[in-house]
């Protein structure tokens, strides 16, 4: 047994040796090959070695260490090793003179040191694969002050030795060409070349829809000189707009010519009268009437009302240096007033030149007079003076006549008067101004009093102070507004539960405000309300015509007899019963068949009267004139009226307001000038355009 052991012991050490003697031949086998395969640190061929110190010979390098026999975990890091020592590295590039000296310089350094140690070599690229560039990029530096290519200066680094290889140049010289064509401009292409490319290319296709014609590009045609209809037509309409705003531009030029011309005889005139010692300002008349007729566009554009007003300065602080009021109310009066229209009055400018004469020269004149001369138990002087210069005046000239001047010694005389021993009695003293201060007074009221405060008493009373145009204007201008505005906001039409006080606010004024005047704020206001109503009543599917019927009783009643009887106002309950017939002849169908009444465009549209209408292109609805502007018409109509002149509706309307034109003529019906009303003034043609004119004015042109 113990032999057996001692066998079997023998052959295991056998076994042993043979294997450690293989494993030391494949050891040493793997050392040799992994010497053949890694790079040297030293390349003979390639680059100079490092030195170390100011040793010019060649460090050799220290010969390998053993390398301890491969292991399972050692495999993935010899791997890696084997990567970063160079396999697979690009081949060195041969270097320079200057950078082989350069590098030998700084071969004994610790980063060379360090690269040598990993396998890199002078002349390597750097990275894994020595992608990276062997020599450093050189630039030469600009002196100081001197900036991009100055006087040729280069600063392109000097070709390397690829770039001085044959075919190299040609090379560097295409892409160069490359990137500079990208910024380079696009040539200019004539349109002959682009028509002669067109026509040798193929036919273009047919269009057969409107969609291929929104996104198909053009095609040139092969008349070089045709031009694509759309530019043609705009370019004969900008020739035309051009040639029209230059020819306007001529005219508008030779009108300022024209108008110069008149201010510089205006000033001729001017200095000829101050010169003389009594001069008459009628002699300035024809030429203010020239610049008044001849340019009214200009006159209100370019405030000629200057140029008369510096022209009449001399004159008339010469003649109110010589005035006398109270002895002579009427002077001047009269040759103003036929300047009314050149003076210009209430601008809306704080002042006017013609109001700033009054106050700088007229006034100190009046007020010198008033205070020293005149005694209030004479009042016939003053009263004529003032009630001659009144509707001449300006407001804040004509209260500060009043307020400051007259008053005041009224006031003193009555708190002096003795009625024991009464020089003059009190109604010398008060009665006389007593219009007047009506007047001031009940204007100054009715600026401040609202519908809900009803008809001031006894206020009809003061109509006879009044002359009737301004007597409707103050009504027109103070109570007519504030009227519409409550019928407007306040007043609703509600059959299950109705308000009736805003309009038992308005009815009152009925016998106080001018019939048509007073008619046509309640068709303004009132009645298209009130047929919405009923129209929303009637097409109800169970509407009771007998309930209808009441209704419209009541309302017809509401109105006293003098307001049933204006045209308006039956005008509208008229209306009314056309919608219950029409509703009761649709029967079942009036829900879906009745149309809803536009009592506002119904009133234009007779106002405009018949026109011709395009099925095909309706015409847009009119907005209606505020109430203030109906009305003023009535007091126009009734103001033609009163001059025996018709005041008839022509069935057009004016082309840029779009409000309705007038013919005004006497009474054979021919001739008479066109009209319409708006913002309180009567608008007639001057040339090419319409001017606001005053009622006289009107009645002056018609009758010439």
């Amino acid at each position: 047994m113990a032999r057996r052991k001692r066998q079997l012991l023998e052959e295991e050490t056998d076994s042993d040796a043979s294997q450690g003697s293989d494993d030391a031949e494949n050891a040493e086998g793997d050392r040799k090959r992994r010497r053949s395969a890694a790079p040297s640190f030293v390349s003979s061929s390639a680059a100079p070695a490092f030195t170390t110190g100011s040793s010019s010979k060649p460090a050799t390098p220290p010969p390998p260490k053993e390398q301890p026999q491969p292991t399972p975990t050692a495999f993935a890091s010899s791997f890696t090793t084997r990567s970063f020592m160079g396999i697979g590295k690009k081949p060195a590039t041969p270097l320079p003179p200057q950078e082989q000296a350069h590098f030998r310089k700084i071969g004994n350094t610790f980063g060379a040191r360090m690269l040598a140690k990993m396998g890199w070599e002078a002349g390597m690229g750097l990275g894994v694969s020595g992608e990276g560039i062997a020599v450093p990029i050189e630039a030469s530096i600009r002196p100081k002050n001197v900036g991009i290519a100055f006087r040729g200066f280069k600063e392109k680094p000097r070709p390397t030795q690829e770039e001085t290889e044959p075919g190299a140049g040609v090379q560097v010289d295409e892409q160069k060409q490359r990137r500079a064509d990208v910024w380079k401009r696009p040539r200019k292409v004539k349109t002959k070349e682009i028509v002669a490319e067109a026509t040798a290319g193929p036919t273009p296709p047919e269009v057969v829809s409107l969609a291929e014609v929104s996104v198909a590009s053009w095609t040139p045609s092969t008349d070089p000189t045709r031009i694509p209809e759309e530019r043609k037509s705009f370019i004969a309409r900008e020739r035309m707009r051009l040639q029209n705003k230059a020819a306007d531009e001529a005219e508008l030029i030779s009108r300022l010519q024209q108008v110069s011309l008149v201010a510089d005889e205006i000033g001729t005139k001017s200095k000829e009268l101050s010169s003389t010692y009594e001069a008459d300002l009628d002699d300035l008349s024809p030429l203010f009437s020239r610049l008044l007729v001849e340019f009214p566009a200009e006159f209100d554009k370019y405030h000629l009302d200057e140029i008369v007003v510096a022209a009449i300065l001399p004159m008339v602080r010469r003649a109110v240096a010589q005035w006398n009021p109270l002895q002579d109310p009427s002077g001047l009066v009269s040759t103003l007033r036929g300047w009314k229209q050149a003076l210009k009055v209430n601008s809306k400018i704080p002042m006017t030149p013609y109001e700033s004469l009054l106050w700088n020269v007229w006034l100190p004149k009046v007020r010198t007079c008033i205070n020293n001369e005149w005694s209030p138990a004479d009042p016939t002087p003053a009263v004529k003076f003032y009630e001659t210069w009144a509707s001449f005046l300006p407001g804040f000239v004509r209260d500060n006549i009043m307020d400051q001047l007259i008053l005041p010694k009224i006031s003193g005389a009555i708190a002096g008067w003795d009625p024991k021993h009464p020089a003059v009695s009190l109604q010398t003293l008060v009665l006389p101004w007593l219009p007047h201060l009506a007047r001031r007074k009940l204007r100054s009221f009715l600026r401040h009093w609202t519908p809900a405060d009803g008809v001031p008493k006894d206020f009809s009373i003061w109509r006879d102070v009044f002359e009737k145009g301004d007597w409707d204007a103050m009504l027109l201008k103070h109570v007519i507004p504030k009227l519409g505005s409550v019928l407007r906001e306040d007043f609703r039409v509600n059959p299950r539960n109705q308000d009736m006080s805003p309009l038992a606010q308005v009815l009152p004024w009925s016998t106080l405000i001018r019939p048509s005047v007073f008619s046509q704020l309640l068709e303004a206001e009132f009645f298209p309300k009130w047929l919405d109503i009923l129209h929303m009543w009637l097409i109800q599917p169970r509407v009771s015509f007998e309930e209808v019927a009441q209704w419209y009783s009541f309302w017809k009643a509401t109105f006293p007899e003098n307001v049933q009887n204006m045209p308006g106002v039956a005008r509208g309950f008229t209306r009314g019963l056309q919608l219950i017939n029409s509703a009761i002849e649709l029967g079942p169908g009036a829900p879906k068949k009745l149309e809803r009444p536009d009592y506002r465009a119904e009133l234009v549209a007779t106002a405009v009267g018949p026109t011709t209408t395009d099925v095909s292109n309706p015409p847009k609805k009119t907005v209606p004139s505020r109430t203030q502007e109906v009305t003023f018409r009535s007091i126009v109509e009734d103001y033609a009226a009163e001059h025996n002149l018709l005041f008839i509706p022509t069935g057009r309307a004016h082309e840029k307001s779009r409000m309705p034109l007038f013919r005004v003529s006497n009474a054979s019906g021919k001739g008479g000038i066109l009209v319409y009303v708006q913002d309180d003034a009567v608008w007639a043609p001057e040339r090419d355009e319409y001017r606001a004119i005053t009622l006289e004015e009107m009645v002056l042109r018609v009758n010439k």
